[in-house]
């Protein structure tokens, strides 16, 4: 197993949870969440992206450590291949808003 991260939790305004993790490279957002706000029905098991890479991440979900999947943002703008443009442009904005500057003002 390798590093455990902590993650963040942000409130969507469609209703959705968000969680963020912060990595030396970016910010990563787990990949159930984006799925959630963008396209619900690509948040099942039996669907494959292809061409849309991902990372495997371990995080501490309710006292178990448990391995999840993250995108960053570009592989969440590969996603307007399969998903409307505007849909992922509104939640990448509302990223860069509402999330990136709470973690740029942690390493000023």
């Amino acid at each position: 197993m390798g590093r455990v991260w902590t993650y963040w939790e942000f409130d969507h305004p469609l209703g959705s949870t968000v969680r963020v993790i912060s990595t030396p490279l970016g910010l990563e957002i787990f990949a159930e969440d984006v799925f959630n706000v963008v396209a619900a029905e690509l948040n099942n098991e039996k669907v494959i992206l292809m061409n849309i890479h991902s990372q495997e991440r371990y995080v501490v979900i309710e006292e178990e450590v448990v391995k999840i999947k993250t995108l960053n943002f570009t592989a969440i703008n590969s996603l307007k291949t399969i998903v409307k443009a505007d849909l992922i442009n509104k939640f990448v904005h509302w990223v860069r808003i509402k999330i990136r500057p709470i973690f740029q003002r942690q390493y000023l």
